[in-house]
């Protein structure tokens, strides 16, 4: 199956536990803790991301890029990058997989990405600013 927003969506709002919003051509999707990630679906695939941190609130942008390099492949199914939100920019956690996937294989992804959110801010939380971390 080739997945689109809609059938996305119906999905999503099937798990008790998240709560599902559509933003345009994404979904946001929130977990019971709190942890918010957005679900985008394009021609061949389907990005789910979350926002970490803003750079601004890194202290030692050189260090903590050179441990994320180092580490994140530690995390099952999400890597850490950098994108640009609102104009200002932000480490990411994200996950892609095929617009043809499974939809236990798209939970899988959401929920990991969920679970992998708070390890990252474990891990990166000696290189923020004390309000971030």
């Amino acid at each position: 199956m080739n997945w689109d927003q809609t059938s996305i969506q119906a999905l999503a709002e099937a798990q008790s536990n998240w709560v599902v919003e559509a933003e345009g051509d994404c979904l946001s999707i929130s977990n019971d803790e709190g942890i918010d990630a957005f679900l985008y679906v394009g021609g061949q695939q389907i990005i789910v991301e979350s926002p970490l941190f803003a750079k601004s609130a890194v202290t030692d942008a050189a260090a903590l890029n050179d441990l994320i390099l180092r580490t994140h492949q530690l995390q099952p199914l999400t890597t850490v990058g950098i994108k640009s939100i609102a104009g200002e920019d932000y480490y990411i956690a994200f996950g892609a997989l095929s617009a043809g996937s499974h939809d236990d294989v798209i939970l899988e992804e959401v929920n990991t990405l969920f679970a992998n959110v708070g390890d990252f801010l474990e891990l990166y939380a000696e290189y923020l600013t004390v309000e971030t971390a």
